[in-house]
């Protein structure tokens, strides 16, 4: 489990919208995960949820499909929607470590930092580095940045408390005797080891509205689909005794019309929060 004690935020407060200290309060931002009801309600109101057999979607169904759209909608924004904690390894390079350190992690918007620290392959903590010196401005893209605004650099003793379980003030000089000997060039793998919270929430339970309306829109999608597919005849007729009558619709293409609209507003959807929450490109200094 995380451990929030000696954790690093962000001070701007939510995770959307991005550096938001306060909001107005005359709009809602965030809300709960979207709820069946809902789902109906704003993406297939109007649409009988009734299958040609009779059959019908339930509301545990729904939930279901909600759960599935989730997944999909984190795969293509290629972030977490709800909040995890993660423990994992970045390189050593020396020209990101000239930039201050800068690190991007596999996951994201940051919402919080546990523990940034040279970690050796055996998992031994060999420098855990302050939490003063940690940049959180860019959080919500995925970044750490390393600022070192105090002179301990070689030292055995750094004022403050760290980030993550370490005794306050108490860091081994190890550490920076090891990166003293990284030169122009250099590159280690698995060097840093960082245990952090991602997710887009700050706060359990609240997630922003635009998320809602993604995950809405993939599952109405793939609603629809599985419905129009049994809509077998494009026209049907009916003769007797020299009387015809005939008629004619769209057949499997019977929602067409609202599952495109529904793609175009998933994929800007998409688009957008890409570029909130993340880089599109990364572009390193080597």
């Amino acid at each position: 489990m995380a451990n929030f004690l000696h954790s690093k935020t962000y001070n701007g407060g939510t995770v959307y919208p991005v550096h938001a200290l306060e909001t107005s309060g005359l709009l809602r931002r965030a809300e709960p995960l979207l709820t069946p009801e809902q789902l109906v309600s704003r993406f297939l109101k109007g649409i009988p949820l009734m299958f040609r057999n009779g059959d019908v979607f339930t509301a545990d169904e729904l939930k279901d499909r909600i759960n599935l759209a989730i997944n999909t909608a984190e795969l293509l924004l290629g972030r977490n929607i709800t909040r995890e904690a993660f423990n994992e390894k970045a390189p050593f390079d020396y020209n990101l470590y000239k930039a201050f350190i800068h690190i991007h992690t596999e996951h994201g918007p940051i919402v919080s930092l546990e523990e940034l620290a040279i970690v050796s392959s055996d998992n031994q903590n060999i420098f855990t580095v302050p939490s003063q010196w940690i940049e959180a401005a860019n959080f919500s893209k995925g970044l750490i940045n390393v600022i070192p605004l105090l002179a301990a650099f070689g030292t055995n003793q750094v004022a403050g408390s760290p980030v993550g379980p370490s005794t306050p003030g108490q860091f081994a000089a190890g550490g920076i005797a090891f990166l003293s000997t990284l030169g122009p060039g250099s590159s280690v793998p698995a060097y840093w080891g960082i245990k952090y919270t991602a997710g887009l929430t700050s706060v359990e339970g609240k997630y922003p509205i635009p998320v809602n309306e993604l995950i809405g829109s993939v599952a109405a999608i793939d609603i629809l689909s599985e419905i129009a597919a049994t809509f077998f005849f494009t026209s049907q007729s009916l003769s007797q005794d020299g009387i015809a009558q005939s008629s004619s619709g769209p057949g499997p293409l019977v929602f067409q019309l609202r599952i495109q609209e529904l793609m175009l507003k998933r994929d800007e959807l998409v688009r957008k929060l890409k570029g909130i929450f993340g880089s599109k490109y990364f572009i390193s200094n080597i």
